[in-house]
């Protein structure tokens, strides 16, 4: 059967390729992906897959199997783009690239759908299959996002987030995506790694004018971020090595003119963490060090906190499915383990409730969101990485969902 995937995939590469190079030359911002969700419609067509739209505004879902099945697996593709003015594939009016590799997801989904399909397992699947386009990863233009969540187009300001929010995934049991490793031009693959939690808050110090030479008269603002920036800094020796706490802080708004005391500062700030537990203590700390430095001036400031991501957590039986299949493509030296991520992504929420994973492959070049970010092997990109997820389902769902099914009962849910 695996043979079948691989050779239904492989009769089918140039479709698949065009899915990817089509979604880079047209990227599109997050809940705003409308040719996105058009293409991933009309390649479900062709394989006559029942879908959903406009799910979290542009969310696309398409199932196959048993409808009344009490096992589904879901494959995900993110569909937005970055902001990259600069990047070669850029929009002229957006500045929207593909700088993060998301295009190539959605073609590996795409093309597990081609080798799933065509390939007749189908016809022993005791299960449901979920095709899931997801808007809206990347957590940028959060203005736009207000707008969205204020005139109650979304609740939450991502799109697997929002996707939670509607239950989407109540009904989906283990979930997995891949994601592009930056610097990585030669065909290589990463298993287990982690990515930090975050929130974000914007603080508000509200004092009072007076003139430059009469400070006395006024209540600082900007002294007040001040004080608060001084304060987190002071915090950060309480912080585990081992949590990978990260606070960057910028004074967004300090004043407007030299001579006049600024009555309003504003302090815009992601905080990060490994785990639940460590976000939740740094980001008390950071409350409090805002409050202190509000008091200490006699300033008053508001805290308005949005709320970011949760930690991933890469379910390590779900892993190793995967990974087997990918040795049918990799040598075992071209597989690392636990390189873990930096950044942050909102795959981080899905696997905190359903075993899900999100390896990491190489084919890419150049820095993640930068100019230089490349597909450089696209046979490995976008064919063999959706022929690696294709058997990965395939090994979850045989034997009446077997495998998937353990995965399932050895899960624990995090939050």
């Amino acid at each position: 059967m695996k043979k079948q995937i691989i050779d239904v995939i492989e009769a089918n590469k140039d479709a698949i390729i065009a899915c990817g190079e089509y979604i880079l030359n047209n990227p599109e911002l997050g809940f705003k992906e409308y040719k996105t969700s058009e293409y991933v419609k009309q390649e479900f067509k062709k394989l006559s897959i029942s879908y959903k739209e406009n799910l979290a505004v542009t969310g696309v879902m398409g199932v196959v199997g048993k409808p009344d099945a009490d096992v589904n697996i879901c494959v995900i593709g993110e569909m937005d783009a970055v902001k990259c003015y600069e990047h070669p594939y850029a929009d002229s009016v957006t500045g929207a690239a593909h700088a993060c590799g998301h295009n190539a997801q959605i073609a590996q989904m795409i093309g597990a759908a081609y080798g799933i399909v065509k390939s007749g397992i189908l016809n022993e699947c005791n299960c449901k299959i979920t095709f899931l386009a997801v808007p809206a990863e990347e957590f940028v233009e959060l203005d736009f996002r207000k707008r969205l969540v204020d005139d109650g187009a979304i609740t939450y300001m991502s799109g697997k987030q929002e996707l939670i929010h509607l239950g989407v995934f109540d009904d989906i049991d283990v979930a997995m995506m891949i994601h592009a490793h930056a610097l990585t031009p030669q065909p290589r693959l990463y298993m287990l790694g982690s990515s930090l939690g975050f929130e974000a808050r914007q603080i508000t110090f509200l004092g009072k004018s007076a003139h430059g030479s009469e400070p006395w008269n006024g209540i600082n603002a900007l002294d007040a971020a001040v004080m608060t920036i001084n304060a987190i800094n002071a915090n950060r020796s309480t912080f585990k090595d081992s949590d990978r706490v990260r606070i960057h802080p910028i004074i967004s708004n300090g004043g407007d003119l030299v001579n006049v005391i600024p009555d309003k500062a504003i302090i815009e700030t992601y905080i990060r963490a490994g785990n639940i537990s460590a976000l939740t203590d740094a980001c008390s700390k950071v409350d409090n060090a805002s409050k202190a430095g509000a008091i200490a001036l006699g300033a008053n400031c508001s805290i308005e906190n949005i709320k970011g991501y949760a930690p991933l957590i890469q379910d390590e039986n779900l892993s190793k499915v995967f990974e087997d299949n990918a040795l049918m493509f990799l040598n075992s030296g071209d597989i690392g383990h636990h390189q873990d991520m930096t950044g942050s992504t909102d795959m981080g929420d899905v696997s905190n409730i359903i075993p899900a994973i999100q390896p990491t492959i190489g084919g890419f070049d150049g820095a993640l969101h930068s100019k230089e970010f490349s597909i450089v092997d696209k046979e490995f990109v976008y064919v063999t990485a959706s022929k690696i997820l294709a058997c990965t389902v395939y090994d979850l769902i045989k034997d009446n969902a077997a495998k998937a099914r353990e995965i399932k009962q050895n899960f624990k849910k995090c939050i």
